[in-house]
């Protein structure tokens, strides 16, 4: 602690961790209570009563909905948020969202409450309900281990300082990750550890990874040197200033840009972005050096892979990809650097050296416009199509959107306009459900940006649309939610057409599981709870809705259109 400050007023474990929380740059606590968090929650009552400043509490009526608000916070802000769950059921009930957090790379901390210790009648904390036995399992943190980077339990006092700093250090630095703290209301009832180890500072994170400078000389050469290269990114935009960096390089080496749709990696308006999958499969297929920069899953080889004879380079600042078993793309040179500070690098060295007028970029260029002349002209299913027409024309620059449209992702990112860094995101993993508490998060570190998911109808309800749409209320967090309904699960039928091309269920037009007989009414959820909630059969009726929903959400209502799609 600063020697020169004078100590605060906190008196408890519990009032510390709040405390060192809101110190380490903590703006919210999601909350969601049960027997393990009452020192917790009567802390909170006593730091406000006292006017020291702890994070913001939110109260979320499930798990997995405040960890998606939390995540999408960090997409926004690169800052961990922490989210309280009870015991071993709350953390069982944060369900997929650790896998978004984990493939994302975001900063979250999770506290969870821990059974009691203490069994005797008069041991502060201790065992008072039935359940305190019920929730005592021999592994508690197993659950989420193999998704976190870090687990701990808090079981001094002494300690505190020392895990809550170490906690935002290690979800913030290196490779972002979810830190998990377990607490028993046992400790966080005890008296405050000593004012002199409440240390804040020195927690430092580690400065991002430059490229070696040999390396990124030969890397030059070799983009200046290629007939047909291809920049291949998926989250590259969600890193400060990186997308600028990559519109700039992308330009001055007249590199065609396949962006994979998780982030606003590069303006839809720039010459070099590839927008439509089948031109993006093109150019893959053609490529004679593929620069693969912070993506995960660069193409997939059913569909499509580069020449054997491509070199391919890749940087990311983790290019084992160790928690992948079986990831095995072709590298030739894997480039273990901050992907922002890279693609900065690369663009000035290309700068020094670049001739956009030059015969080889001319070349390129006539390349790219060649695939591009080749492809289909349209991607996707018409009606979605239609739909994010509808949406583009009531959005604004500053916009934000969150993707999680499942089947009609590329359709959505290939129509939609956007031109700002930041203003489109997604849940960056597989954990179907994130987008509506993700927009919570969103909007909380962008209030005054309007934030728009776009979503399946099943995504819509993995989301669990009362807990999120009640966090939006009780964080005054609105935003606007479209669905994209096409009457059930189209991203499990697929595989099954796929596989069995002269199947029954080909036959037949539908395989088992995968619509919905009876889909709820979408609009009176929204209803329900609080939001504006429309119904949309006529596409040409979606302008109007979106419009309509707008002015809900600017008057602090979130809304729902909900749109039929037929052709799916």
């Amino acid at each position: 602690m600063d020697a020169a400050r004078p100590p605060v007023d906190v008196r408890t474990c519990a009032e510390e961790i709040l405390f060192l929380l809101r110190e380490h740059g903590v703006d919210y606590l999601f909350l969601n209570p049960g027997t393990d968090s009452a020192p917790l929650q009567e802390a909170v009552a006593t730091l406000t009563a006292r006017r020291v400043a702890i994070p913001k509490i939110v109260a979320s009526s499930f798990e997995g909905v405040a960890l998606a608000a939390a995540h999408g916070y960090w997409q926004m802000t690169r800052r961990a948020q922490a989210v309280f769950v009870h015991v071993d059921v709350g953390t069982q009930n944060l369900g997929a969202m650790v896998h978004n957090v984990k493939r994302d790379r975001a900063g979250v901390i999770v506290l969870a409450g821990k059974t009691p210790y203490g069994e005797d009648p008069d041991a502060p904390g201790g065992r008072a309900n039935r359940i305190h036995w019920h929730q005592d399992v021999p592994d508690q943190a197993g659950i989420v281990r193999p998704y976190t980077k870090w687990a701990f339990e808090l079981v001094r006092r002494e300690d505190t300082a020392r895990v809550v700093g170490r906690a935002l250090q290690v979800a913030e630095g290196g490779v972002p990750g979810l830190a998990y703290l377990t607490l028993s209301r046992d400790v966080l009832m005890q008296p405050a550890g000593p004012a002199e180890l409440r240390r804040t500072a020195r927690f430092a994170r580690p400065e991002p990874a430059a490229i070696e400078p040999g390396t990124l000389a030969r890397l030059t050469q070799q983009l200046a040197a290629a007939r047909h290269p291809v920049i291949i990114t998926s989250r590259l935009g969600r890193l400060p200033g990186a997308a600028r960096s990559l519109a700039r390089l992308a330009g001055l080496a007249t590199v065609p840009v396949v962006c994979r749709p998780e982030a606003m990696n590069l303006p839809t308006s720039h010459p070099m972005r590839v927008g439509s999958p089948s031109t993006a499969a093109s150019l893959i297929r053609q490529a004679d050096l593929v620069l693969i920069i912070d993506c995960d899953v660069p193409w997939i080889p059913r569909h499509v892979v580069p020449p054997a004879e491509a070199t391919i380079v890749q940087i990311d600042s983790d290019p084992v990809k160790a928690d992948m078993p079986l990831w095995t793309f072709p590298v030739d040179v894997a480039i273990t650097a901050d992907a922002g500070v890279a693609v900065a690098q690369l663009a000035d060295a290309v700068e020094a050296v670049a001739d956009p007028e030059a015969p080889a970029a001319q070349a390129r260029r006539t390349w790219l416009a060649s695939a591009a002349a080749t492809g289909p002209k349209q991607d996707g299913a018409s009606q979605v199509r239609d739909v994010m027409l509808a949406l583009d024309a009531h959005l604004a620059a500053e916009d934000i959107v969150i993707e999680e449209a499942v089947t009609n992702t590329e359709t959505v990112t290939e129509v939609l306009t956007r031109t700002e860094p930041g203003t489109l995101s997604s849940p960056g993993g597989p954990g179907l459900g994130w987008a509506l508490g993700g927009s919570v998060g969103v909007k909380l570190a962008r209030p005054s940006n309007r934030v728009v998911a776009v979503v399946g109808d099943g995504a819509f309800m993995f989301g669990v649309p009362t807990a999120a749409l009640c966090l939006a209320a009780e964080a005054r967090a609105p935003f606007l939610t479209v669905i994209l309904n096409n009457g059930g699960y189209r991203a499990s039928r697929m595989p099954v057409f796929d596989l069995f091309p002269a199947g029954t269920s080909v036959a037949l037009g539908d395989a088992v599981g995968t619509r919905f007989a009876s889909q709820p009414d979408f609009a009176a959820v929204a209803t329900a709870c609080g939001a504006h909630g429309e119904r949309v059969e006529d596409l040409t009726d979606v302008g109007d809705a979106i419009q309509k929903a707008f002015k809900s959400v600017e008057a602090g209502r979130s809304a729902v259109v909900d749109v039929a799609v037929t052709d799916q």
